[in-house]
């Protein structure tokens, strides 16, 4: 679950949360500057189609860094978790 939310979610949303932080700080300077009220531009134009574009790209390239970075080597041997003398051994690869 932590790695569909660090590879796909995160990359896709963080750009957004980061532009909604950004306009949130501009309004909040603009209304202490002026406070009769207002929206101030960057409350009103939200750029969706570069907000999305931007996760995609995030996104695209956390998937790609994951599937370079994991993974055995091509002919390596799976041995799957079992119990010896008791004691769970994990899983691992051997070449």
């Amino acid at each position: 679950m932590i790695r569909v939310l660090a590879s796909i979610v995160l990359p896709l949303v963080l750009p957004t949360m980061l532009y909604l932080l950004y306009a949130w700080h501009l309004g909040r300077r603009a209304r202490a500057r002026d406070p009769s009220g207002g929206a101030t531009p960057a409350e009103v134009d939200v750029p969706w189609s570069w907000l999305v574009l931007a996760g995609v790209v995030l996104m695209l390239i956390s998937l790609a860094v994951n599937f370079v970075d994991t993974g055995a080597k091509p002919g390596a041997h799976y041995e799957p978790a079992h119990m010896e003398n008791g004691k769970l051994v994990p899983g691992r690869t051997t070449p």
